[in-house]
Formats: C-alpha cells, sequence, structure tokens
C-alpha cells in the first residue's frame, strides 16, 4: 500500500510539473501565417510533419470561406497546427478604435469574427493584429477574448539583434503580446534565412523563443499575395531548426 501511495505521488508531482506548467520547455520557435492562404498552406502539411513542427495560421474574413477552404483549415487542424484569429475584416485595430471606440471595435471585428470561426467548428485561443496595428487600450481588450496575441516588431540591424521578437521560455505563460519579425526569404541562401540560423543559435545559449510571421507558402515564380516564403526557404529553415532540437510549436500548445 505504501509502495502505491508513493508512486502515485510521484506521479501527480510529474503530472503538475509537466502538464500544469505548459507543455513547452526549453528553447523553441513560434512560426506563424496570415491571411487567407489555406490552400497553398495546407500542400505544405507534409513538410510540416517531416520535421515535426507544429505552426499557427491567422485567418480574417472566416465568415466568407469557400467549403474548400474550410477543408483546407480543418486538414490543418487535424496535423496539431493552430488556427487563429485574424479579425473579421481585417481592420486596423488602434486605427478603427481611435476614430470609433475600442468597444466599437470589439463588437465590429472580433466578437462576429470568433462567432464565425466557431459556426464552422474552431475556437480560436490567440489573435494577430493586420499590420501590426495596435494600443495598450486594443491589448487590454483583448485579454477578455484570447491567451495570446501576435504583432510585429521592426528589426534592429539584424534577426537575432532583435530583443523585443525573443521571450524567455520560462515568461512563455506571463507574456500576453508577442512580437514577430517578418520572415519572407526567396531562397534557402536568402539573408534572411543566414539570420534565422544565426537567431537559432541565441535561442539554444538562451532558452528563449523566437516568434516570425510570414504569409503565403510558394515557389518562386508561381502567382499569388506579394508576401510569401519559397517552399525551398521553409524547408531550408525547418531542417535547421530540427538539427538544432529547436522545437517549433502552435499557440495553442503555449501555457
Amino acid at each position: 500500500m505504501c509502495g502505491k501511495i508513493i508512486t502515485a505521488i510521484i506521479f501527480l508531482t510529474f503530472f503538475q510539473a509537466f502538464f500544469l506548467t505548459g507543455k513547452v520547455a526549453g528553447q523553441g520557435l513560434l512560426l506563424t501565417f496570415d491571411d487567407r492562404n489555406m490552400l497553398s498552406w495546407e500542400k505544405q502539411i507534409p513538410l510540416f510533419a517531416k520535421y515535426g513542427a507544429h505552426v499557427t495560421f491567422f485567418v480574417d474574413h472566416f465568415d466568407e470561406l469557400s467549403p474548400e477552404q474550410i477543408s483546407a483549415l480543418q486538414n490543418l487542424k487535424n496535423a496539431g497546427h493552430s488556427i487563429g484569429c485574424h479579425g473579421l475584416r481585417h481592420l486596423k485595430a488602434a486605427e478603427y478604435s481611435e476614430k470609433y471606440s475600442t468597444g466599437k471595435y470589439i463588437s465590429d471585428e472580433i466578437i462576429p469574427a470568433i462567432q464565425a470561426m466557431e459556426k464552422k467548428g474552431f475556437r480560436p485561443t490567440c489573435f494577430a493584429y493586420p499590420n501590426s496595428n495596435r494600443n495598450d487600450e486594443t491589448d487590454k481588450a483583448l485579454k477578455k477574448y484570447f491567451r495570446h496575441i501576435r504583432s510585429g516588431s521592426r528589426v534592429e540591424g539584424t534577426m537575432e539583434a532583435t530583443g523585443k521578437s525573443f521571450v524567455k521560455a520560462d515568461s512563455l505563460a506571463n507574456t500576453f503580446c508577442f512580437y514577430g519579425l517578418s520572415f519572407h526569404p526567396k531562397s534557402k541562401n536568402d539573408s534572411l534565412v543566414v539570420q534565422a540560423k544565426k537567431a537559432i543559435d541565441r535561442l539554444a545559449a538562451n532558452r528563449e523563443f523566437l516568434v516570425l510571421y510570414a504569409h503565403d507558402i510558394r515557389n518562386e515564380g508561381e502567382e499569388g499575395p506579394k508576401n510569401y516564403i519559397t517552399v525551398d526557404a521553409l524547408e531550408e529553415f525547418l531542417s535547421v531548426a530540427a538539427k538544432n532540437h529547436v522545437k517549433m510549436y502552435s499557440f495553442d500548445e503555449l501555457p
């Protein structure tokens, strides 16, 4: 009986240490994609799976998506990725709030966006600001609806030197607003990929997380939105992260 009690205590201690403090440990990457490029994103499910990477897709205009687009998002979700909110009409939060009010921004842009997502079977826990347009009041208002939000940050010389976009692993649970860096390299030798490799070295040394954001994923020369990352650049980045034991988490996996 005593042995069983001791075993139970050990299990409970492990449970509390692992699950109640979140699912992440050490260093990691938060790679995110914005807008409505889900048909392109869906094609890369095998590539993400190859490197054990989970990422987050922030989607707007959810009420206008086609059945094919909804199916793509469901497939991404089933593959372990997160589907986050990017607003109903991709409105600039701070500008809209200053023109009308923060309350009107929430009632016009956030609540109907969440409702549209829930209607299709998606419950967002995270949000990304369109155009990184935010202020302290909008941050405060969004805390009622999301566990984490993402804005953007300007690169301070190089990626690895942009401290605002790095978060200590032990601070994740207490971090509400993350500041991502734009990441749209066009080849595996692109300077952004080179910078990302150096940033990965920093993560491992300092037990940090780095936030990056992109939009479409496609090959060079293919038609699509202006902002995109090429497939070969993405694979180079994923492979370097994997080789350095830096895991890619989705926002839903954060504490």
